[in-house]
């Protein structure tokens, strides 16, 4: 018997799905990793300060307005609800640092005491922002 060989072409085809699973993947795991900047509600007027520098992380900002206002989530807050919000915030985001945006006409006592609530909440890493000041 004569050996009959088929000729036929061989079709190539590249399967992407496993590149596609990878991609879903990827893109779960760079959606649960982001921390979101939640903005003060506010934009006070920064002190000078020749020493300021740029801090990249803080990702809970805490706005004082002139008149003593404080600002979380663009909403006005009191300050004994501080505390409950930082805990939820570290609950969240364990490693949440705070900045904190006071007015330069705002006065230091209320600083001070946003600055215990924060701690008494569980965050330590605590900054204030100012503007650089220029020579």
């Amino acid at each position: 018997m004569a050996r009959r060989h088929a000729s036929r072409e061989e079709e190539t085809e590249i399967n992407i799905t496993p590149m596609l699973d990878i991609v879903f993947i990827m893109l779960i795991f760079f959606i649960v990793t982001t921390s979101f900047i939640r903005e003060t509600g506010i934009d006070p007027q920064r002190p000078e300060a020749l020493t300021a520098s740029r801090q990249d992380r803080g990702n809970i900002l805490i706005a004082i307005s002139a008149t003593g206002q404080i600002w979380m989530d663009k909403r006005q807050v009191e300050l004994e609800s501080v505390r409950q919000r930082i805990e939820q915030a570290r609950n969240e985001s364990p490693e949440s640092t705070v900045v904190i945006i006071a007015d330069e006409r705002s006065e230091t006592g209320i600083l001070i005491d946003l600055m215990d609530q924060i701690r008494l909440g569980g965050i330590l890493n605590v900054s204030v922002a100012a503007q650089s000041g220029g020579q």
